[in-house]
């Protein structure tokens, strides 16, 4: 791929170090992938620090050393410097809310302490244009707040600030080429007029590598940005017009970010989160005030619709070179099907939400059905005495089972993972909030809004939406004890607002060959729940029935998802990767 696609620094006019090893953290972030090659290009030894490892990095960096850490754990941080004379620092919390300050200015000060243990000679530092004297983002301050940390400590940094970075791969890119491509009518919020000064991802590449090459640049703040000053709605129609796509623009009184997120992840592969944060970056003009950089590493930059031309012939060349490796790949089975090697795909909006957990009909059906109430009652009467509670105040609605060809623990696993990034949740539907970072208390919030537009802040109604339900913790068992022969572990909630009335649990289980469970474990979902919080449940009305068939379709597509994400990583496992 690198042999495809052109270099950026060919032209640099700064010259390499000698016997220079560098540090790359943010590795799996676009800049960081683009920033990886050119250092390894230009004969630097590179190591780059992951949270975790993948077989696809290996064939990734062939020739970069690998070094797996955690940014929050100062000892693993500590070692990923050792023999470190540089390092890159593009760790950001683009997706996070809630406490990401906080957990932005933990890693900062342990990578600050360490880099002062390493002796290192310097800290490259990518943040985000803007005035801090403005009302800015939480985001774009704690990239101020990053670029402060850093500076506390004896280790020199270098602090280059960006705004939009245009390339193949960016966030900023992305949504601008999506909703250009599925969206006629644009309706400009007030905000749109707000000024950027773009740059490009090879520029951008350069003025890193630049900086690195440049003592001049050690331990001062430089402000990049590309050759054009345009507005948000200038940026759209230009993409419009390189793509040759005619759209309609108009203007609009609402401004609210929030809103304008949600309708935007529709027709974008974003996250309305990431949308959102990007959005509310852009209520004030970002624009270059400290250009000295120019002096000190002249280059040639090219303008914001050359950076969209260039963009969109690497994604074309991307393609390609994909199209060429799939041809020759062959996925060894070992007997698994090809969907059960692959993670299931990670929604995007609202709509793919709709399309992946309920328009979606699973082949195998996963609702067990019942002759009468009275057998329903006695089958879960026996499923919440094995899970050792309290059985007298609960009803079990539905019951839902599927079959999973992998041990008990690796789906269990993959349950303690629960949270709003995952894969097997319809995280825009029902958002899963944590509170304060704990699976034992759990707020699940409709369409994901658990808070209301910024407009809305200060109404009568208050600041932030009644959450769907919430789950108390009754018990977890996550290790079975040593005389239970299932490898039975389970999550046990108590449910309360919104709609569930009772419990919620996930309940996984080896398998019982007498009773026919071909397949290793076996996975059950189950919830006790009346709509409105009607207690003749056994008595339901026709708008119950609805919402039931809805809640068992959902239920079934994420059992389906979770057996899917299991098999995979087993498979991964047993290969030793």
């Amino acid at each position: 791929m690198e042999a495809l696609l052109d270099r950026y620094c060919h032209d640099l006019p700064s010259r390499p170090l000698k016997n220079h090893k560098v540090l790359v953290t943010g590795a799996t972030g676009y800049i960081g992938g683009e920033l990886i090659p050119e250092l390894v290009a230009r004969g630097y030894d590179v190591r780059v620090m992951v949270r975790s490892m993948q077989p696809e990095y290996k064939e990734r960096w062939p020739s970069v050393e690998i070094f797996v850490s955690d940014a929050q754990n100062y000892e693993q941080l500590s070692q990923a410097l050792v023999g470190i004379q540089s390092a890159y620092y593009l760790i950001h919390s683009f997706y996070s809310r809630g406490d990401f300050q906080e957990i932005d200015l933990e890693v900062a000060r342990n990578f600050q302490k360490a880099a002062d243990a390493h002796n290192l000679e310097r800290i490259i530092y990518l943040g985000g244009l803007g005035d801090k004297d403005t009302d800015l983002s939480d985001h774009l301050r704690s990239r101020n707040a990053v670029a402060e940390s850093l500076r506390d400590g004896q280790t020199p940094v270098t602090y280059l600030r960006a705004a939009v970075i245009i390339g193949s791969g960016s966030s900023s890119y992305q949504i601008i080429k999506h909703l250009v491509s599925h969206c006629l009518l644009y309706i400009l919020p007030s905000w749109a007029k707000s000024k950027c000064q773009p740059i490009a991802i090879r520029d951008t590449i350069k003025y890193l590598v630049g900086c690195l090459e440049s003592k001049e640049t050690i331990g001062n703040t430089y402000d990049i940005g590309g050759p054009d000053i345009v507005t948000y709605s200038e940026m759209l129609k230009l993409q419009a017009q390189t793509a040759g796509k005619k759209r309609l623009f108009v203007k609009s009184p609402f401004s609210s970010i929030g809103l304008y997120a949600k309708i935007a992840s529709t027709f974008t592969p974003t996250s309305s989160i990431l949308i959102r944060v990007l959005f509310e970056s852009c209520k004030h003009d970002v624009i270059c005030s400290n250009s000295s950089i120019k002096d000190l590493i002249p280059i040639e930059m090219i303008g914001y619709v050359d950076a969209l031309e260039r963009a969109i012939t690497r994604e074309s060349q991307q393609r390609i070179f994909e199209i060429k490796r799939a041809s020759f790949t062959k996925m060894d089975t070992d007997g698994l099907t090809n969907k059960a090697l692959r993670p299931p795909s990670s929604s995007t909006s609202f709509l793919s939400d709709i399309n992946y957990f309920m328009l979606n009909k699973p082949k195998v059906p996963t609702l067990i059905s019942f002759k009468s109430n009275a057998e329903r009652e006695n089958y879960s009467f026996r499923i919440l005495q094995r899970l050792g509670t309290e059985v007298s105040g609960y009803k079990i609605l539905n019951v839902h089972k599927i079959g999973v060809n992998a041990p008990a623990k690796y789906i269990f696993d993959e349950l303690l993972e629960w949270n709003g990034d995952s894969t097997c949740w319809p995280n825009h539907l029902a958002k899963i909030v944590k509170s304060k970072g704990r699976l034992e208390n759990i707020y699940v919030y409709l369409l994901g809004w658990s808070n209301f537009p910024n407009w809305f802040k200060k109404s009568a109604l208050g600041r932030t939406f009644i959450p769907l339900f919430k789950l108390d913790a009754i018990r977890f068992q996550k290790t079975p004890g040593p005389s239970e022969p299932d490898n039975a572990r389970f999550l046990l909630y108590k449910s309360s607002g919104g709609y569930p009335i009772g419990v919620f649990t996930l309940y996984v289980r080896s398998s019982i060959a007498h009773q026919q469970e071909t397949e290793q474990s076996q996975l059950f979902l189950m919830v006790g729940f009346n709509f409105y919080g009607k207690k003749a449940w056994s008595r339901r009305s026709s708008i119950n029935r609805v919402w039931e068939s809805i809640h068992d379709r959902v239920t079934s597509n994420i059992l389906h998802r979770l057996k899917q994400l299991s098999e995979w990583r087993f498979a991964k496992a047993q290969k030793g990767v």
